[in-house]
């Protein structure tokens, strides 16, 4: 099996639901249907309906589909479930690994199904079961669909044979990828939500029950070993309020301690070898690069000089740049108040820091005064403003920057300096550019467009995060989007790779492998 990314997917699954839920579910008119007296055959799998506990049944002379969680997955699809949506049935042409239902005793030859009444909808389309020749069953409180043309081939993207010799053979379209699951303890936090996660190297990191983080390998995920301990948090219950990401292959941990003026964030380098190392403290931002380390002091209220940069065998940093000039800070002015905002875009490149910038904070006359985008030189503390643009947040990609202002619209200027060009005129959201494809959410309603396409990337679906890892975007959407997919992986060439119907609430792309967490 190949393990690039686009040929192996491991997906963490905390909470499986297997079929509908009892009690849920509404059927109407019965009728009787029969276990197949023919060889089945998926994906290279022979079924044994004679002991399965969700067999493959004949209605009408025609092969009936259990549309449970794993055999859908198998053979590239997936279902789920809620009482509001009914079941929905999405093609996502990644195969997941066989999962055998097995049940206790020998199936009969005929059994009572029901006609199925509740709202389904297959890649986006409802189905009118009342009208349908061969309607959709519920059976054993699964969903049953009718391996019709429609259905098998134009909808699933399945091909399928029938002979006397080799009975029913079903194989999907799914192009080589493959899929697992495993389940790691992540925590589920008293006020809500799942503890920290993230995947660097060949281990995940994830925030456990009292407040302890451990780290996992990949290649063994239950061999999970204890490596930080959180701090109370403070508030008479539970701990510290916790990130976990992956910065430079680095796993690093974040949480806070003390009240927002008088207390400190910290950062905490998780080891491969299971040590922990508090790397800053404080309220800064921070960038490690092989050689240097930089620094922004975000101490409030904001204050001049507060640019800094330490080789990573020292222990000291010291100050560069225009000491007139408070750096990492999107300030903006109404002309009577002005606000300043906290920004993390920091660049290394060469002997050169790429920051926000605001000169004269505290001059007394600031009319015409902006943040912009400014390169600093770490050795002569030359800095120059690279466009006169305003500028709330950059990236930097491929020797370009993109940028966005007070206004929310995008621009791109050369990493040399110059007149920026607009790219969009309407208030941006997120934006990621992989490739030379600019990728973009609009503020008005979070929907994902590429730069030269008019259309939603996924209609409906309303943005929550974006961004590149390791040479693919990964898209996630809200879990209440009107869209039938609420994650994608993009490669460079545009194309997706993976999308999933799943509620996502974190997730990685690293060694090969995406990983990601469900939101319950």
């Amino acid at each position: 099996m190949r393990k690039t990314v686009g040929a192996l997917f491991l997906a963490i699954i905390l909470i499986i639901c297997l079929v509908m839920p009892a009690g849920r579910t509404e059927a109407s008119t019965g009728v009787r249907v029969f276990l197949p007296e023919f060889k089945v055959s998926l994906n290279g799998v022979v079924i044994d309906n004679s002991y399965s506990q969700y067999p493959l049944l004949v209605y009408k002379d025609i092969t009936y589909f259990p549309m449970t969680y794993y055999d859908c997955r198998f053979l590239g699809l997936e279902s789920l479930w809620n009482s509001h949506t009914g079941l929905v049935v999405v093609k996502t042409d990644v195969n997941w690994d066989y999962h055998k239902y097995s049940a206790s005793a020998k199936n009969s030859s005929s059994y009572n199904a029901r006609v199925a009444s509740f709202r389904v909808t297959v890649n986006g389309k409802e189905i009118d079961n009342s009208s349908e020749k061969y309607p959709l069953l519920l059976f054993r409180n699964v969903i049953y669909f009718p391996l019709t043309w429609r259905f098998a081939v134009d909808e699933f993207g399945w091909n399928y044979s029938f002979d006397h010799h080799n009975g029913l053979v079903i194989n999907s379209s799914a192009g080589g990828s493959a899929a697992a699951q495993l389940t790691l303890p992540i925590v589920s936090r008293e006020l809500g939500g799942k503890g920290s996660f993230t995947m660097a190297g060949d281990y995940f990191y994830y925030e456990g029950v009292g407040g302890k983080i451990y780290q996992a390998p990949v290649s063994n995920p239950s061999a999970g070993r204890f490596v930080y301990q959180l701090p109370p948090s403070g508030l008479g219950h539970g701990f510290a309020l916790s990130s976990l990401q992956t910065d430079n292959g680095r796993a690093v941990l974040k949480y806070h301690t003390g009240g927002v003026t008088m207390g400190a964030d910290h950062l905490i380098w998780l080891k491969e070898d299971g040590t922990a190392q508090e790397i800053d403290s404080g309220y800064s931002s921070l960038k490690i690069y092989d050689e240097y380390t930089l620094r922004v002091d975000h101490r409030f209220p904001p204050s001049t000089n507060n640019l800094q940069i330490k080789k990573n065998n020292e222990t000291e940093y010291i100050k560069v740049g225009d000491p007139d000039y408070s750096f990492g800070l999107f300030i903006s002015d109404n002309g009577t108040t002005r606000s300043a905002k906290t920004n993390d875009d920091l660049y290394l490149i060469g002997d050169e820091i790429y920051v926000l910038g605001y000169e004269g904070y505290y001059d007394n006359d600031h009319s015409a005064a902006t943040t912009g985008i400014y390169r600093v030189n770490i050795n002569t503390n030359e800095t120059v403003r690279l466009c006169p643009e305003e500028a709330a947040s950059f990236k930097i990609i491929d020797e370009m920057i993109y940028f966005t202002g007070q206004n929310q619209f995008l621009y791109q200027v050369p990493l040399s300096g110059g007149k920026a060009e607009l790219l969009i005129d309407k208030a941006v959201g997120l934006y990621e550019v992989l490739q030379g494809k600019v990728y973009y959410s609009l503020a008005e309603d979070s929907q994902l467009f590429r730069i030269g396409s008019e259309y939603s990337i996924n209609p409906g679906g309303q943005l929550n995060k974006l961004e590149i890892q390791n040479g693919y975007l990964a898209a996630i959407f809200d879990k209440d989007s009107q869209s039938p997919y609420k994650m994608m992986v993009i490669n460079g060439a545009g194309e997706v790779l993976y999308k999933t119907a799943e509620n996502v609430l974190l997730m990685r792309i690293e060694n090969g492998k995406i990983v990601f967490v469900k939101d319950n």
